[in-house]
Formats: C-alpha cells, sequence, structure tokens
C-alpha cells in the first residue's frame, strides 16, 4: 500500500514538475567573423532535438568566455564544457572521446586561401606547391592545420586568435590565410572583409575530419549525439544537412572546383581510426583536370 503511494506521489510529481531538460555546454564564437560556428550550433540542436525521444530534452548553454583550442579541450577535460567541436588528432582522441563522424563530410581539410584583392594577380601565377611554400600562411597556433602545413614545407605564421588572424592578413603581415571551403566565403562576406576574396582555383587538400568531442566521462552524451548523427546519415540528411545550411550551401556544387589547382598535403597526426572506409560519411571534391604537381 506505501509503494503504491509512493508510486501515484511521483506520477503526479512529475507531471506537475517536469524533469529539468539537459544543459549541454559549448564553446562561444572565437569572433564575430567566426561564421562557421552557427553551422556547428545548429548541427548539435538538431542531433538533441532528434534525440529527445530516447534522451529527454535538451538545451544548448554558451560559455561566454574566449577560448583557443587548448583552452577548450582543458575546459571539456575538468567538466566545464560537454561538447566541443575541432579537428581530429592522435593526441585529442587519446584525451577525449572523439565521435568519429565527420561534421561537414571531411571538407574542413579542403583549404582555400583567403587573400587581399590586390594581390590577386600574384596567386593567379602560382601553378606548384613549391611556388605556396615561398609565402606565410597565418594559421591558428593551436590548430592541428599548422603542423599539417609545417609538416609538408609550408611557411607558417602561428596567430593566438582567431579575430588576430584577419586583422593581420588585411595588415599583409602574412599572405593568406587557408580556410575550409564553407568557412571561407562565410567569413569573407562578413562586414569589414571587403578588401579580401577567396581565391578558390587553388586549393590545399588533406584529410582532417572535423568532429564533436565531449569528456570520456560522459558516455550518455556521446552515445546520445552518435545516435543522432547516424540516423542522419542513414537516411542522407546529414549530407542535405551541408548542402542546405546557410553557412555551408555556399560551397556547392563541388563541380565549380573542377579546374582548380589542388595540391595534397600528408597528414602525419591522422588517426589510424579515422573511418575512411565508410564512403558514405565523406564528400569528394570532383575529379580535376589540372594535376598541381605534374607541372613543378
Amino acid at each position: 500500500m506505501v509503494k503504491s503511494l509512493i508510486s501515484v506521489v511521483l506520477i503526479i510529481s512529475c507531471s506537475i514538475f517536469p524533469l529539468a531538460a539537459q544543459q549541454v555546454r559549448i564553446q562561444p564564437a572565437q569572433s564575430s567573423e567566426n561564421a562557421s560556428y552557427q553551422y556547428y550550433y545548429d548541427l548539435l540542436q538538431l542531433l538533441l532535438t532528434q534525440t529527445a525521444d530516447d534522451y529527454g530534452e535538451a538545451n544548448i548553454v554558451v560559455i561566454d568566455s574566449p577560448m583557443s583550442q587548448l583552452r577548450g579541450f582543458s575546459m571539456l577535460k575538468a567538466d566545464i564544457l560537454d561538447v566541443f567541436w575541432a579537428g581530429t588528432s592522435i593526441e585529442r582522441e587519446q584525451e577525449f572521446h572523439a565521435i568519429r563522424i565527420p561534421l561537414v563530410g571531411g571538407l574542413l581539410g579542403s583549404r582555400v586561401p583567403v587573400i587581399s584583392r590586390d594581390r590577386l594577380a600574384e596567386f593567379e601565377t602560382i601553378n606548384t606547391a613549391k611556388q605556396l611554400q615561398q609565402l606565410v600562411a597565418c594559421q591558428g597556433s593551436q590548430w592541428p592545420d599548422s603542423d599539417i602545413l609545417q609538416y609538408n614545407g609550408y611557411r607558417i605564421e602561428r596567430v593566438i586568435t582567431f579575430q588576430l588572424i584577419y586583422s593581420m592578413l588585411k595588415q599583409q603581415r602574412c599572405d593568406y590565410f587557408p580556410r575550409g571551403l564553407y568557412e571561407a566565403y562565410a567569413e569573407v562576406s562578413s562586414r569589414g572583409n571587403e578588401s579580401l576574396m577567396v581565391y578558390d582555383k587553388l586549393i590545399l587538400r588533406y584529410p582532417l575530419p572535423m568532429y564533436f568531442f565531449v569528456s570520456n566521462n560522459n558516455p550518455r552524451l556521446a552515445q546520445r549525439i552518435t545516435q543522432g548523427l547516424e540516423r542522419l546519415i542513414a537516411t542522407n540528411k546529414l549530407h542535405e544537412f551541408i548542402q542546405q545550411h546557410d553557412i555551408t550551401r555556399q560551397m556547392f556544387p563541388l563541380s565549380q572546383y573542377r579546374n582548380s589547382r589542388i595540391f595534397d598535403l600528408t597528414n602525419p597526426q591522422l588517426p589510424p581510426q579515422t573511418p575512411l572506409q565508410r564512403q558514405e560519411l565523406w564528400i569528394d571534391l570532383p575529379q580535376h583536370s589540372i594535376s598541381a604537381d605534374a607541372v613543378e
């Protein structure tokens, strides 16, 4: 009788006072120019919404504290953040739970130079990797891209904050800023960047998937995000999301890059567990007619 009464009270209590929604704490945008931030925010929100029946309601909470990638991962480890998205590396996958589904079809590793408009003629003459290696690329000091470019013989100026990179580029303290295809167009169209342009006739390409990372102490959230992503993949809705989102749709159709000069780079920090065999996870650039290294 007492157990039955307790059960009734619990049922009534839950109906009157519904369980609080789970809070999922994430990073803030690195700057107003970091337009791609909205893509990852919207994708995470979609995943949480689509898995609500299985895991309960969840609200995204943005931690209002500027952070580098190093600080972001430290906050993830300290349980101040619940989800952090970034390009992967062997070290990052050893310390954190990487959800090994590339969030933009692997296109993070297809990088186009953002350059000053008045240097267009100079970049038009670059036909080989060796020529590009004579110039200096601005990159985030803690980004895997910096290590990849440096490993492949490119000159790098490592910059601690994202916003400072665009300032340095405008001051021509570096020659170009390699950005993901979807990042470049959105950022250059931002107010104040009228002197810059995306030079998409040249592409640096290397395998670098962008993942959601969670703490190893939060397996339920990792399972939830994985389940949501796998559902999107099974119905082809992840690729649809990539092609239709306001931030990423500008890079389609990919056929526009068919004649771009593509320099392929090696990523020495690509984890061996990277699911390269799952073809449905990746979006490839079209076969190009110009072999960049063939003319060296």
